[in-house]
């Protein structure tokens, strides 16, 4: 389910148990880690989470938490404050108490970079879902491979140009990309993937940008261009001269 699935059903939970608006849950918006390292993960309710939730005696979830990936739904990783859920790595464990809470992932990876959301139960009987924790997972800076697609000459006759940049092999995944049309800055609004983290821990996304095929004929060159704060660009340059049509 999506995140706006779940707030739906938050507030369906509120709607039967009466809810509180001084219930509040907080977590830090960013936390940067290293694959290997160990990474701590905290939330803090306001009241605290009943006390049932971590002593054993309650069948409801209690103290949770979720990672959502770009493009997916919410999975739960840990309910009952400390207990994993099925298919959960071990290499994920809560711990935590009354209103302090702890989401500990040890030997990081790649893969780990996520948000996380971690829901509490209340002493008045709400549920509440903090704001999310994004996870940036620092594997050093590795400057993506760019390809850019011309459109078809099918597509052409029909009087419009699809342009596709695909990036591959980046990391991290902040690389942002952007086009330049005739050497400039194009006003024309382009459409961009998520990005889509591979087993070897490098991302791939892709960006596309529509032009008017009479635009397309009479540009000398379009650019995509992947930048990060920090680093130098990486341009991948087309001619449409030297494209057949």
């Amino acid at each position: 389910m999506t995140l706006i699935t779940i707030l739906i059903w938050t507030l369906t939970c509120c709607s039967f148990t009466g809810c509180s608006g001084q219930v509040t849950v907080t977590q830090p918006a960013v936390i940067t880690s290293t694959p290997g390292s160990t990474v701590a993960l905290t939330c803090k309710t306001n009241p605290a989470v009943h006390s049932r939730c971590y002593n054993g005696q309650s069948t409801s979830h209690c103290m949770s938490w979720y990672q959502q990936k770009p493009g997916q739904p919410p999975q739960l990783l840990v309910r009952h404050v400390r207990i994993n859920h099925s298919g959960t790595a071990a290499r994920f464990s809560g711990s935590g108490s009354s209103t302090d809470f702890t989401l500990t992932i040890s030997g990081v990876q790649a893969q780990d970079e996520a948000v996380y959301y971690c829901l509490g139960y209340n002493s008045d009987g709400t549920y509440t879902f903090g704001g999310g924790t994004k996870l940036i997972v620092d594997s050093g800076v590795v400057r993506p491979t760019l390809t850019v697609l011309p459109p078809s000459p099918e597509e052409l006759q029909q009087g419009s140009a699809t342009l596709v940049c695909l990036a591959s092999g980046g990391s991290p995944s902040q690389w942002k990309l952007s086009w330049k049309v005739g050497g400039s800055s194009t006003t024309t609004p382009a459409s961009h993937s998520l990005e889509v983290l591979g087993s070897d821990g490098r991302f791939s996304w892709s960006s596309t940008l529509n032009l008017p095929a009479d635009q397309w004929k009479k540009v000398d060159s379009v650019t995509c261009e992947a930048s990060l704060s920090g680093q130098s660009s990486v341009t991948q340059t087309l001619d449409p001269h030297s494209c057949s049509v």
